[in-house]
């Protein structure tokens, strides 16, 4: 189960990679259209990074004892399911974002 972990937090690392690389697309169209449009994404993308900041925070395995496995969180399947469908929807708008 702690395997659920690790995968987990590798995927919610890569989802704060593409929403850095998203807001900075939005970024630059802001500056250079002044959009109302615009803004709307930046404050989404933006409340979208603290949501998978959590998601790092709660995804990462718990401390076991000091000469005993890690010990197992409750939350690790949850977390692994909204990662990774945030994942492949993120690479879906990077892709349509991206020119």
């Amino acid at each position: 189960m702690v395997l659920y972990s690790y995968i987990g937090l590798g995927l919610a690392v890569a989802n704060i990679c593409m929403i850095l690389i998203l807001l900075s697309i939005y970024w630059k169209n802001y500056t250079k259209w002044k959009s109302q449009y615009t803004i709307g994404l930046l404050v989404f993308g933006i409340f979208l990074l603290l949501q998978n900041i959590l998601s790092v925070y709660y995804s990462a395995p718990p401390p076991g004892p000091p000469h005993g496995p890690p010990m197992e969180s409750p939350h690790q399947i949850p977390l692994l399911l909204i990662n990774s469908s945030q994942l492949v929807a993120l690479a879906s708008l990077l892709k349509i974002s991206w020119k």
